[in-house]
């Protein structure tokens, strides 16, 4: 359990905002009115969580991030600046009421925090790893949003599930974690319908092949001594398959997240966003 950790705060000085130096270059650059809404980024101390992290926080958001490992939420706090970050293991029921308790009433929830723990095959799976694709990826999503529900309705704010390409087209590995993304946008949807009398939109981001740490942690236990030549390997195949020619970045997914949290999305609810360079060809 990691609901009984402090909470970390970094006493930082706040890093200028991106958005006020482009505003200073272009006076037409966009303002996406975020400025003092209150935002948590689970699994926000890594890759697309913490770009999404940081694009909030160059909006003027007051914005807290959430992971299991407090080493990589203090790293996160010192790269971004004056944010909260707070060790929570999204899948314990008692880390999520400790968390939500301290953050209070939220403007923007953003679930980010799963991922692919197994790379196997289906022969390869077990019922416990399907179990386990599930919860990290499905559950922990559904209840962070129902412990956040009351403070979402009070602000009319909105819910952003990090979903995946895999969700609508099956990777050939991990199908626990395919089936689980998939449930994912079903449960955005259900969700979308269900809290929009009250004011709550709930929306999903499909990324396709992103670079992230975890690429490279993969790659360091599947190649050994030559994992880097194993990730050069595994980036090629994965961009060669998108159109646009070239792996995603975690800045391509918080563009659109910041975004679709804005009052500028504020008749977009129950959507499945693509941001995978037209890696999915299925309509």
């Amino acid at each position: 359990m990691l609901a009984g950790l402090d909470i970390v705060t970094p006493q930082l000085q706040q890093k200028p905002l991106n958005r006020n130096r482009a505003e200073a270059d272009n006076p037409r650059a966009m303002d996406l009115h975020l400025r003092d809404k209150t935002a948590l980024v689970t699994g926000g101390s890594r890759g697309i969580g913490l770009a999404i992290a940081r694009v909030f926080h160059e909006e003027g958001a007051r914005v807290i991030i959430c992971s299991r490992n407090p080493r990589h939420l203090v790293a996160a706090a010192k790269e971004i600046g004056e944010i909260t970050a707070m060790p929570c293991d999204v899948t314990k029921p008692r880390d999520v009421r400790a968390l939500l308790k301290r953050t209070g009433p939220l403007d923007v929830l953003v679930n980010n925090a799963g991922g692919m723990e197994h790379y196997g095959k289906f022969a390869e799976t077990t019922a416990e790893s399907w179990r386990r694709a599930l919860e990290l990826n499905v559950v922990s999503a559904v209840e962070l949003a129902r412990a956040a529900r009351p403070g979402l309705a009070e602000r009319a704010g909105c819910v952003i599930n990090i979903a995946s390409e895999a969700g609508r087209q099956p990777l050939r590995i991990g199908p626990d974690y395919s089936a689980a993304k998939a449930a994912l946008l079903s449960a955005t949807k259900s969700l979308a319908n269900e809290l929009a009398p009250e004011g709550i939109r709930v929306n999903a981001i499909c990324p396709g092949p992103v670079m992230t740490d975890s690429w490279v942690t993969e790659a360091r236990a599947r190649g050994g001594a030559r994992w880097q030549s194993f990730l050069k390997r595994a980036s090629a195949h994965a961009a060669g398959r998108v159109p646009l020619g070239r792996m995603g970045t975690p800045d391509d997914v918080a563009a659109l997240a910041v975004f679709v949290a804005s009052p500028k999305a504020s008749w977009i609810t129950g959507a499945a966003f693509a941001v995978d360079g037209g890696a999915v060809r299925v309509i």
